[in-house]
Order: C-alpha cells, then sequence, then structure tokens
C-alpha cells in the first residue's frame, strides 16, 4: 500500500509512515509516498522487506489456540449415557468420580442415586451405572485430549507457516 514514509534504517528498510491525511506536513519532514508494508509485530517496511513471523511463534500460537479448542470441547460436548448427554469438564468429572466414590463406601449395590445430565434431566442410577458413566465420561474426555494430542504433533512436523495455518480443530 502506498503511504508517506521515510526509511530510518538502510539495512533493514524499516520505516516511519504518516498514518494521517496531512501530505504536505509528511512531505515537508522527508516523507514521500511509497509501497510499504506493515510486520507481524508492528513495525512498518518497505514492500518486501517486512520480517516474517518467526515459525516457533507461528507454532507456539497454535498450540495455544488448540488448547484452547480442547477446552472449549470439555465445556461444549458431552458423553452419552442412558439415552442422555452429560458434561465431561473437569468439575463434572471430579463430581462423578465423588458420586462413585460415595456409592462404593455405602456398599449398597441396589441403591440409587442422582446424577444429573447435561440436559438438566435426573437419573436415578445404581453404583454400576455410575461407573458405566463415568467411564463413557472417561472416554469421551480422553478422545478429546488425543484429538488435541494429535494435533500439536502435526504442529511440531510443519516446516512452513502455511503447513501450520492449515492444522484446526
Amino acid at each position: 500500500m502506498k503511504k508517506y514514509a521515510k526509511v530510518i534504517n538502510e539495512e533493514t528498510k524499516a520505516c516511519e509512515v504518516g498514518l494521517g491525511t496531512n501530505s504536505e506536513f509528511y512531505a515537508s519532514i522527508g516523507m514521500k509516498k511509497q509501497e510499504v508494508e506493515q510486520s507481524y509485530n508492528g513495525q512498518w517496511y518497505l514492500a518486501g522487506y517486512a520480517p516474517k513471523k518467526p515459525l516457533n511463534e507461528i507454532k507456539a500460537e497454535k498450540r495455544a489456540e488448540i488448547n484452547d479448542a480442547r477446552d472449549n470441547a470439555r465445556k461444549t460436548e458431552g458423553a452419552e449415557y442412558d439415552g442422555d448427554l452429560f458434561d465431561i469438564d473437569e468439575v463434572s468429572q471430579s463430581n462423578i468420580l465423588a458420586q462413585i466414590k460415595v456409592a462404593e463406601i455405602i456398599g449398597d449395590l441396589e441403591a440409587k442415586y442422582i446424577y444429573r445430565s447435561k440436559t438438566n434431566t435426573d437419573h436415578l442410577l445404581t453404583l454400576a451405572q455410575l461407573q458405566e458413566l463415568g467411564l463413557a465420561i472417561a472416554v469421551k474426555v480422553n478422545a478429546i485430549y488425543a484429538k488435541s494430542w494429535d494435533l500439536k504433533a502435526q504442529v511440531d512436523k510443519a516446516t512452513t507457516a502455511e503447513e501450520v495455518e492449515a492444522i484446526n480443530w
């Protein structure tokens, strides 16, 4: 894009750029209309000289994006059991494990325990059913983590920014 600019580093071609509309002022301080571009860090350069973001930074950002997607999946997805959908976030996983432990301590294999689903439906479950639900939750959580591990392994193997950017949840 053409803007009023003045090169401030002949080696790197870094520029000062006039971002306003006062062309007379810019010309008076030695700026002239030139093709410039902004680099990833916000600095302006003559067109063609802006440094590209380092691959290790691009990879770190992609790993963080994958971690965010993984965490979001734990909040929004669910585990199917008993014809319903159950929360799989960390608190819910901890809750089912606590409910199972209480039921195991009580030791009554026929007792029923209330456990609420993601759809706000109460389910009366035996110890065995609580354990099955806990397993279903664990399997779903493990699948989400396995997906994130696979995507991050793809990021690690990528050799170009384009390869990294093509990796999506």
